[in-house]
């Protein structure tokens, strides 16, 4: 009888022990350099947005983020390198809403299900777009541009940031609203496109404004409208995409943290819950205002995973009416 009780007592610990373990792993997170792919070159929003989540929940949990872009492919190379990685909390992906949303659409065969295998995370933030001409363009306004692009089908040609970009489907609906033919260049980043922008071998670009800010102050580069339903503050006197005729127009660009799925709710509940409070930081709200971006707030992971479903079915729209096929 003794020895039956000393071997139940055994199996209890052990059934104790093994119940304990996750709780004790996650209560260590993190133990190890945590990575963030990233699907642009350096300079472009999702990197910029990348480094300052690294940076301010990296010194609120004591731990190391390191940033890595792996540029190429519309982000998803980036996407399937983090989609496959272990669930354990030390991969994430900082990405727009080209490679979960978008790619799909565009692509016959990716290596991963971008719905299946990753999971949100948070929503760092977003905002409106700018329409952007080099300075050299004879067009003072939207309208002005659109009646030059009429005369000049396909000889206006505007960057993005890869193939299915938030940049890229944003000229794609203008175009589409506008009636007009332009010619796609894409680049393996926004700020790659940004500087052939600057140095006159695109005409237009549609991208965040905290890229082209110092270069429509220095009047390199001139903006002609803001893509929300709303004229921005910092640009008071510019028109939105909307007011210059193409009614309805609007788009955002977001920029969001995703993890592998099956990633213990501990830990993205915890990542979300210290990048809210990081974006509460005084240093970090003047970011967001100086960079012409707001803050979406997604609350939770489950909150993220409401307003990407939104996103989706919005998005399917201007892909089917830009005539976007499959590769």
């Amino acid at each position: 009888m003794d020895r039956r009780k000393a071997l139940a007592g055994i199996a209890a610990l052990a059934g104790t022990a093994a119940i304990s373990l996750p709780s004790v792993a996650q209560a260590v997170y993190p133990n190890k350099p945590i990575r963030i792919f990233v699907g642009v070159a350096p300079g472009g929003a999702a990197d910029a947005m990348a480094r300052l989540f690294a940076q301010r929940v990296g010194e609120a949990m004591g731990a190391t983020f390191i940033v890595d872009n792996k540029a190429g492919a519309s982000g998803t190379i980036a996407a399937e390198s983090a989609a496959k990685s272990a669930p354990d909390g030390y991969t994430l992906l900082a990405t727009s809403p080209n490679v979960t949303i978008v790619s799909p659409h565009l692509y016959k065969q990716l290596g991963f299900n971008p719905q299946r295998d990753l999971e949100p995370v948070v929503l760092l933030g977003g905002g409106p777009l700018g329409v952007l001409v080099h300075a050299d363009v004879p067009a003072k306004t939207l309208q002005e541009l659109i009646a030059l692009a009429k005369t000049k089908p396909r000889q206006i040609a505007f960057g993005s940031g890869g193939q299915g970009t938030a940049s890229h489907l944003s000229a794609e609906m203008l175009a589409n609203q506008a009636g007009i033919e332009l010619l796609h260049s894409p680049y393996k980043g926004e700020g790659q496109a940004l500087t052939d922008l600057l140095g006159g071998q695109i005409q237009l670009q549609i991208t965040a404004l905290n890229l082209a800010d110092p270069h429509i102050k220095s009047g390199k580069l001139r903006l002609l409208a803001v893509t929300s339903k709303v004229r921005l503050p910092s640009y008071p006197h510019v028109p939105t995409v909307d007011e210059s005729g193409l009614r309805g127009y609007e788009s955002l660009g977001w920029i969001g943290i995703f993890a592998p799925a099956k990633t213990p709710p501990a830990i993205t509940q915890r990542l979300a819950a210290e990048w809210r409070k990081a974006r509460a930081l005084p240093e970090v709200a003047k970011y967001f205002e100086a960079s012409g971006m707001a803050y979406i707030p997604s609350g939770t992971p489950e909150d993220f995973v409401a307003f990407q479903k939104a996103e989706m079915i919005r998005w399917a729209s201007v892909i089917q009416k830009a005539g976007l096929k499959p590769e």
